[in-house]
């Protein structure tokens, strides 16, 4: 069977990851299990160097070039095979994690392959392009000494037969760039034309990603600079009687990316709790103005190949660990989880200023199309349904208690419905956006971070109204603002007519 340089690039590669900082990690990773131990994690001391370099022999018309560099035991034979021969995980290796042999860090065997989508011009639109770009590997497993070069470029590699790796180079070779008289071993991955343009751009895309837990991280740089993950949330601190799970959580905001599931030996973030959903996890886990990290064992053999979520093998009800997992969430974390949401609490100028802007979008428009998601019934437990005793005392009706103020409403812009969704808190500087996965979702910064709202019930009414207007029309119109201000200016209009 033979793997074809178009497959290698769009299904491998390019296709396989959700974002461009899962594809870093992937390279990081690799470099990581190179680094320590057979078998055991022991990141601390490990160094990765991440390197934007703006003139590099290998780069088109001597342009920029991204480097991974690791200083592990660099790549041996029976190594270089596993690279550049196998794709997925040997038989060999399945039986070696049956006996709990593994270096924490292996799961499918093909994210070498993710430094193809880091190269621009193996997403160029032309399929011949993109084949004819790929990476550039160096690696040495001796102190000093000649380096081993290999070209991973899919269209040779299809055209060969192979990749060439027996090619050598001396350590001040012009193809060594930066990297010329480099000391002891190590691997590095260069890759021409990459996406990046800047190094804070490397960091934002990598920052959510990063274990966040002090002992799990490694020594990484970007171009000389140590960087590490955002602060690992203290707000909220639960642990399970047996150790065995852990949950570091506190308010977010739209850009904390939620909360995750994370592998509790490396501390790799796994699953998106949002993504995941409420069909998987009980209710706030799931809502995007949560933001941490949820460690639990052994969740990294069960994420998904694009890196974002867990395999539906893992998470059936019939598997045990998952079991374990989802009653501790229920019975422990979500209670205390609640508790963090109603204490960031909607109110303030800004929650009035948008009940009553809503009341004037009903009385322009009229009343919307109820779009709000209501949490589905549960099923039964296929238990026997008995039959009510009419002998049996009645039970006393609940109490009265006060309806909690509602996460999301609707109304009606012109003739389109939108939900205004109120649980999540923004920049200190947005009030209203399009949500990313809804397009009639408009996220509205009622929670208390919002920092420029204006003075009197009047001003600070118009100013919530314009704010509105001016984020549908500006995802309606991404690319023209004029028509975007066009647009809020005339639904604005609207309200002036008797």
């Amino acid at each position: 069977m033979v793997v074809t340089a178009d497959h290698m690039v769009d299904g491998l590669g390019v296709g396989l990851y959700e974002n461009v900082g899962q594809r870093v990690l992937e390279l990081m990773r690799n470099g990581l299990a190179a680094s320590m131990p057979p078998g055991v994690w022991t990141p601390n001391g490990v160094k990765i160097e991440l390197m934007l370099i703006p003139h590099h022999p290998l780069s088109p018309k001597n342009g920029p070039a991204l480097i991974v560099l690791d200083h592990g035991s660099g790549l041996t034979d029976p190594m270089v095979e596993r690279y550049f021969y196998w794709l997925g995980t040997p038989i060999r290796e399945l039986r070696e994690r049956e006996k709990g042999i593994q270096n924490g860090v292996s799961q499918k065997g093909i994210g070498r392959l993710a430094a193809l989508a880091l190269n621009e011009n193996c997403l160029h639109e032309d399929r011949l392009v993109r084949i004819r770009n790929g990476y550039y590997l160096f690696s040495r497993t001796a102190a000093s000494g000649e380096i081993r070069f290999v070209p991973v470029i899919p269209e040779k590699a299809e055209m060969n037969g192979g990749f060439e790796t027996e090619r050598f180079i001396s350590p001040t070779s012009t193809e060594m760039g930066p990297l010329k008289d480099i000391k002891g071993s190590f691997t590095a991955i260069v890759v021409p034309s990459p996406v990046f343009k800047t190094a804070d751009e490397i960091y934002e895309a990598i920052k959510w990603l990063l274990p966040r837990e002090q002992d799990k991280m490694f020594d990484l740089t970007i171009n000389g600079k140590p960087v590490g993950p955002p602060p690992l949330e203290k707000t909220l601190t639960l642990t399970s009687k047996d150790g065995r799970y852990r949950a570091r959580l506190g308010a977010g905001n739209d850009k904390s990316e939620g909360i995750w599931l994370c592998d509790e030996e490396n501390g790799f973030r796994v699953a998106s709790c949002n993504k995941l959903g409420k069909s998987i996890l009980p209710d706030p886990l799931w809502f995007p103005e949560l933001s941490g990290d949820i460690f639990a064992p052994k969740l990294l053999a069960h994420q998904n190949t694009a890196r974002s979520s867990l395999n539906k093998e893992y998470t059936r009800q019939s598997n045990k660990e998952w079991s374990k997992l989802k009653m501790w969430l229920i019975t422990e974390v979500a209670p205390a989880a609640r508790k963090l949401i109603e204490r960031d609490s909607i109110s303030g100028d800004a929650a009035q200023a948008l009940d009553e802007v809503v009341e004037m979008f009903k009385g322009r428009f009229g009343e919307p199309d109820d779009m709000e998601e209501q949490p589905l019934p549960r099923k039964g437990s296929g238990g026997e349904r008995r039959r009510p005793d009419p002998d049996a005392p009645k039970a006393e009706p609940a109490p009265y208690t006060k309806p909690q103020y509602r996460r999301y409403v609707s109304i009606k812009v012109g003739e389109e419905t939108y939900i205004l969704y109120r649980g999540q808190s923004l920049e200190a500087h947005t009030f209203a956006r399009v949500s990313d996965n809804n397009p009639n979702q408009v996220i509205v910064n009622v929670r208390g971070a919002y920092c420029a709202l204006p003075k009197g019930k009047e001003a600070r009414r118009e100013h919530v109204l314009m704010q509105i207007l001016f984020a549908i029309g500006s995802h309606k119109f991404e690319r023209s603002p004029y028509r975007a201000t066009i647009f809020a200016n005339q639904m604005r209009a609207e309200f002036l007519k008797k």
